[in-house]
C-alpha cells in the first residue's frame, strides 16, 4: 500500500484532506452502509491502473439494504388448511380520509406484519395488520409513499400496480407517468418481541427510480435467483423489461407484439424460468426466460379480453413444474388452463339470474361447454405478423363495455389440503369456490338483504375436465313473498348496513397468520374479511 507522506499534506483540518484535488473518495457498500470510505489518490500508477479496470468491468455499486422479511419464530408461515372464508364476515375496511381515488392493487409482505395498496390516486399506503385488527372495524394506514405524484401536472398519476420484493421489506410500484419506482419500508426492529400495539413501520426510503419512457408502466412483478434480485415490468409500448437490482444490465428484455393489443396481466412461473401474461384482445403468451423467447401464443376463445390471470399455488413437484394458470375475463367466467399445452382442466361459470332455476338438462350448450385456448402459429421470420389485420381489427371492434367480468383471484390446487378458488368482478361480489366439495362453496360479499343465497355445482365435462356453475337468484320483491316466508332479518326494524363493496372488484389477496381475506374495490375502499 502506498502512503501518502504527512509532510506534502497541508496543515489544516482532515476535511480539506478529502477536499484536495487528486484525492477521490469511494463509497462502498452503497455510500457507506457498511461504514467503509477508502481515500485513492489517483496519481500512484497502481491506483490509477486498479481504477481504470473496474471502471471498464462496468461492475456497479453493492445493491442497497431492501429490509429483511422476518418471521415470527422462524416458522413458515402458511393457510390453514381448515380455513375458508365466511358469508359476510367483515372485520374492517377503510375510511373516506384514505385512498380518494380506485384502489386498483394489493401486496401483503411475506412475514404478514403489512400490506401495500395501490391507488389511482397516486399514492400507495401501507398498512400494519396487527393495527388492523386492533382497531374496531376501522383499517387506518401508518404510512403514504406520494413519490409519484408531481406538482402541477396536466393528468393525475395513477399507481397500476404494486410487488413487495421476496425476502424483503422492498416495494416496487407502476405508474402511469412511466416511472416505477423501488422503495423500502422502514420497519423499528425494537419493538419486535414487545407487546405494544404501535406500529413497527417507522418511515421509507427511496432505492431506484427509472423511467423507460415507454408509456405507462401496467404491471410489475418480482422474483429471486441464486445470483439475482429482478424486479420485471411491463410497459404500454409493448414491452417486458428486467431491472437486476444488483447488477448494471438488463438480465432479459421481451416484446409483445402490437397487433396483440396492450397486456392487462402478467405472472412469473414458480420455477422462474416463463413468464405468462394476457392482453386486452383475448391472447395469451407464454415466454421463456431463459432464451427470451415467445413459446406459445393462445387465443381465448371467449373473445374478450383477459381480465387477470395468476399463478395457480401447487403442492405436488409434477404440478410445479407445469405453468397452471388461473385466468379470469368476460362473461362473468373464470378457467383453470395449462398455457403449454392450451387445454382447460376447469371452469368457473356464473349464470344469468334467469338460468337459476333452470334443470341442468335443457340449459344452453355455451353454459356447459369447455372454453379453450386456440393455438397462434409464431413464424419462424422476425418481424411478420403474428395475427391478420381481419383479426386484430375484429377483437378491437368487439364491445365488451357493460359485460360482467372476472377481475380478480386467488387459488390453489392441493391433493392432499384444499383446492379452492376466490373470485371478484364487476358484479361486487367475492365467491369462494370450493373445488372439492362445490356444496362448501358460499358467496363471501355482495348479496341484497332480500337475495337468496346462491348454489353451486359441478359438471364433468369429458375426461378430467369439470365445469362449476353458480346460480344466483335475483332478490325477489318483498310485495310477492308471503310474510311467513320473508327472512327473518326482514322482521327486525333497523338493521346493520351492508358491508359489501358499492363497486367493482379490482384485487383480492390472502392474508396467512392469521387467515383473512383482503379485498379492493373501484369504491375507493379496501376491506379485510373473516
Amino acid at each position: 500500500m502506498n502512503v501518502m507522506d504527512e509532510s506534502k499534506l497541508p496543515s489544516t483540518d482532515g476535511d480539506s484532506v478529502f477536499n484536495r484535488p487528486g484525492v477521490q473518495i469511494a463509497e462502498g457498500a452503497c455510500r457507506g452502509e457498511w461504514g467503509s470510505v477508502t481515500v485513492m489518490d489517483q496519481l500512484v500508477p497502481g491506483i490509477s491502473s486498479v481504477q481504470s479496470t473496474i471502471r471498464s468491468l462496468d461492475i456497479p455499486p453493492l445493491p442497497s439494504r431492501l429490509g429483511i422479511s422476518r418471521r415470527d419464530n422462524g416458522t413458515n408461515i402458511s393457510l390453514s388448511h381448515t380455513w375458508s372464508p365466511k358469508e359476510n364476515k367483515l372485520i374492517g375496511s377503510t375510511g373516506a380520509n384514505e385512498h380518494t381515488g380506485p384502489v386498483n392493487r394489493l401486496a401483503v409482505s411475506e412475514d404478514q406484519s403489512y400490506f401495500v395498496s395501490a391507488g389511482f390516486d397516486g399514492t400507495s399506503k401501507v398498512f400494519e395488520l396487527r393495527q388492523a385488527l386492533d382497531t374496531g372495524g376501522n383499517i387506518h394506514s401508518c404510512l403514504t409513499y406520494d413519490g409519484h405524484l408531481t406538482r402541477n401536472e396536466p393528468v393525475p398519476t395513477r399507481i397500476n400496480d404494486v410487488a413487495i420484493l421476496e425476502h424483503s421489506h422492498s416495494v416496487a410500484t407502476a405508474a402511469s407517468d412511466g416511472s416505477l419506482h423501488v422503495w423500502r419500508v422502514d420497519m423499528l426492529t425494537s419493538l419486535q418481541n414487545q407487546p405494544s400495539k404501535m406500529s413497527r413501520v417507522s418511515g421509507h426510503s427511496a432505492l431506484r427510480n427509472i423511467n423507460p419512457g415507454e408509456g405507462e408502466v401496467l404491471a410489475v412483478s418480482h422474483f429471486n435467483t441464486p445470483s439475482s434480485s429482478i424486479v420485471a415490468f411491463a410497459t404500454q409500448q409493448g414491452r417486458i423489461h428486467s431491472l437486476d437490482l444488483r447488477c448494471s444490465r438488463e438480465p432479459f428484455s421481451l416484446s409483445v407484439r402490437p397487433e396483440l393489443g396492450y397486456l392487462t396481466s402478467m405472472e412469473v412461473g414458480h420455477e422462474k424460468n416463463w413468464i405468462v401474461a394476457g392482453t386486452n384482445r383475448g391472447y395469451v403468451g407464454l415466454w421463456d426466460i431463459r432464451f427470451e423467447v415467445m413459446v406459445r401464443l393462445w387465443r381465448h376463445s371467449g373473445d374478450s379480453p383477459i381480465k387477470r390471470l395468476t399463478n395457480a399455488s401447487c403442492s405436488s413437484i409434477e404440478e410445479i413444474s407445469r405453468p397452471l394458470v388461473f385466468i379470469g375475463c368476460g362473461n362473468n367466467e373464470a378457467s383453470l388452463f395449462d398455457v403449454s399445452t392450451g387445454r382447460c382442466h376447469q371452469c368457473y361459470r356464473v349464470l344469468d339470474p334467469s338460468l337459476s332455476y333452470v334443470d341442468q338438462s335443457v340449459l344452453p350448450t355455451k353454459y356447459l361447454s369447455m372454453p379453450y385456448l386456440e393455438n397462434v402459429n409464431i413464424p419462424s421470420q422476425v418481424g411478420k405478423r403474428l395475427v391478420s389485420v381481419d383479426s386484430a381489427l375484429h377483437m378491437t371492434a368487439r364491445k365488451t363495455a357493460g359485460a360482467l367480468s372476472i377481475n380478480a383471484l386467488l387459488g390453489g390446487i392441493d391433493v392432499r389440503g384444499p383446492s379452492y378458488l376466490i373470485t371478484g368482478g364487476t358484479d361486487h361480489m367475492i365467491r369462494y369456490w370450493d373445488l372439492k366439495s362445490p356444496s362448501k362453496s358460499c358467496c363471501v360479499s355482495g348479496l341484497e338483504r332480500n337475495q337468496p343465497p346462491p348454489s353451486f355445482e359441478r359438471i364433468q365435462a369429458g375426461g378430467n375436465s369439470s365445469v362449476f356453475l353458480c346460480r344466483q337468484p335475483s332478490v325477489h320483491p318483498t310485495s310477492l313473498v308471503e310474510s311467513s316466508k320473508l327472512p327473518s332479518w326482514n322482521k327486525q326494524g333497523v338493521t346493520m348496513c351492508d358491508s359489501g363493496h358499492l363497486d367493482s372488484i379490482l384485487d383480492l389477496k390472502l392474508v396467512k397468520n392469521p387467515s383473512m381475506l383482503l379485498s379492493a374495490s373501484r369504491d375507493h375502499t379496501i376491506k379485510l374479511w373473516g
